[in-house]
């Protein structure tokens, strides 16, 4: 029992490290090293062998959690969602072939307990699928009680001054902007348009002539951010999906 869980503790500590700075490069500079995915893999085959070994998991178990991550790898891929993502669900099907239950004194992990399907990396992404659902519903209230900006558009985005726009990142304009035709007339296009050299001059213009001084942006977060999330909520909290319907 102290192997497993000491071996557990240790997965979920490598488990937590290496997405968080997934997350951070993902941000940072869109992409992620390989290595970080290896690292994963290695450690949970490594410690998937000495789980069998010791009796604490089933090849059943393995199986399960390997054919389940493959299967959502290929829906991720098919859907067009990053590679870091399709790797990131990859390599934790194989750190956590069985959910992990952390029990220290009074404290247990998930608070909830291990939801009745018991594959770990169903209730991540469950737990980020609905966390990105709910994203809209945060940019309203931030829109509406912090900004302001009463709009159709504050469920996806917000606005800046355009004498801000070099300093985001990771961003997309909402309207395709004309000069000739009023704000509240410009197209919305869907999926944003991406702010080039040529398109920051042009705006930058615009604002110095006292034409435009905002513009509505939607961030462009990756989806290994919310994956990281789904994680953490997995670990501490377990499954939403479970917790709803069996309560």
């Amino acid at each position: 029992m102290e192997l497993y869980l000491g071996l557990r503790i240790l997965s979920l500590c490598i488990g937590s490290f290496i997405l968080v700075y997934a997350s951070y490069s993902d941000v940072r500079t869109r992409e992620v090293s390989n290595v970080v995915w290896v690292v994963i893999g290695v450690s949970g085959i490594l410690f998937a062998i000495v789980e069998l070994f010791i009796g604490s998991l089933s090849l059943f178990q393995v199986f399960k959690s390997l054919i389940a991550g493959a299967i959502f790898a290929f829906l991720l891929h098919i859907l067009n969602f990053g590679g870091a993502d399709v790797k990131a669900v990859i390599s934790l099907a194989l750190l956590f072939p069985s959910y992990p239950y952390i029990y220290l004194s009074h404290l247990c992990l998930p608070v909830t307990g291990i939801p009745p399907l018991g594959i770990f990396v169903f209730s991540m992404l469950t737990n980020a699928i609905l966390i990105t659902i709910s994203a809209p519903l945060s940019l309203f209230l931030y829109n509406l009680f912090l900004r302001r900006d009463l709009s159709p558009l504050m469920f996806i985005g917000w606005q800046v001054r355009i004498s801000n726009l070099r300093a985001k990142k990771h961003y997309k304009l909402m309207h395709q902007i004309t000069a000739r035709v009023k704000p509240e007339e410009w197209k919305y296009v869907w999926g944003g348009i991406e702010p080039t050299e040529e398109i920051l001059s042009h705006l930058e213009a615009l604002n110095r002539k006292g034409k435009i001084r905002k513009v509505w942006i939607t961030p462009e977060l990756p989806f290994i951010v919310y994956l990281t999330a789904g994680f953490f909520i997995a670990v501490l909290y377990g499954d939403f999906i479970s917790a709803i319907v069996f309560a």
